[in-house]
């Protein structure tokens, strides 16, 4: 098994094609056909389905996916050592992929990234911001080092799971319009102005359940995926938000925005958790990352 084959499968993994990687790679097409079934004979199993749509990984491939990763990371981290001096003082090198929910993209990880390029300016990092059910697979085929979710507590099997705080779902809006709207109940909260996450979003889920009891309906006037644009339309007054405590704690504090109480409301939390592989190699950066991530968590609920 040679390292060339490693890179060739994992970009066919990535992009889903055998030309695609040639392209990126530079190789003909016919060249990483040949590395594939090298590497497949060598393993003695099928590592993709080719399929009209494309090359997909068999359930063995993505088992091999995983573990080929690591040893890619292995190579970039050993080419890393020698660039940097020996010893105790040697400065922590390395990169570390982090998968994120918007919620937490917008509310923690700003501030996470600067302190932690602070103390670690030679750590590379790669932040990606996707739905929950994306980071896991990313996570089990070792595509992400690690994902920080806001869900219901939930295990996810083949990963590691740490609950780093709990945090309350509150409805926020603009102090004129708390003024104009009066006292919320459940049942007018399908009648107000309300600017909302999309459909799927779990603790917008628990809302729909809640009045689905009353049988009522959410009606929004908004409905984006991007919290931050959800914050910016309550402040401006164009509707009442459903959102994190933690999305809304600034402009609370600001007073851009205020809490609104719903009359009949049951309280709605989720927990912010951390995944990554139970297999996976904590190296050195992803640990010091992981240590940071606690810490931030743990100021923020306290």
């Amino acid at each position: 098994m040679e390292l060339r084959q490693i890179e060739t499968f994992l970009a066919v993994a990535e992009l889903g094609s055998f030309s695609r990687a040639a392209e990126r790679l530079g190789y003909s097409q016919s060249a990483i056909t040949m590395q594939i079934k090298q590497l497949e004979r060598e393993l003695g199993v099928r590592l993709f389905d080719r399929l009209p749509r494309g090359a997909q990984l068999t359930d063995r491939g993505r088992a091999f996916a995983f573990h080929a990763q690591e040893l890619d990371s292995c190579c970039a981290r050993a080419a890393a050592s020698v660039r940097v001096e020996d010893g105790a003082d040697a400065e922590m090198v390395g990169t570390v992929r982090i998968g994120s929910v918007e919620s937490i993209s917008t509310a923690i990880l700003p501030d996470l990234l600067v302190a932690f390029h602070d103390r670690y300016p030679a750590v590379e990092l790669v932040v990606r911001t996707e739905r929950i059910e994306r980071l896991i697979a990313e996570t089990l085929d070792n595509r992400l080092d690690l994902f920080v979710t806001m869900d219901r507590s939930v295990s996810v099997r083949g990963l590691t799971r740490t609950l780093l705080a709990e945090e309350d779902i509150v409805f926020a809006c603009a102090p004129a319009l708390a003024e104009t709207l009066g006292a919320l109940t459940m049942d007018r909260l399908a009648e107000i102005p309300l600017v909302l996450t999309e459909h799927g979003e779990s603790y917008r889920l628990e809302l729909e359940r809640q009045l689905a009891e009353r049988d009522r309906q959410l009606h929004p006037i908004v409905e984006t995926g991007n919290t931050e644009t959800l914050v910016h339309l309550a402040e401006r007054g164009v509707g009442v938000t459903f959102l994190p405590r933690l999305s809304v704690a600034s402009s609370l504090a600001r007073g851009e925005l205020v809490e609104c109480a719903v009359a009949g409301m049951q309280r709605v939390h989720m927990a912010s958790q951390l995944f990554y592989h139970r297999e996976k190699l904590l190296t050195p950066a992803i640990a010091a990352f992981v240590e940071l991530l606690e810490e931030q968590f743990g100021n923020t609920a306290g």
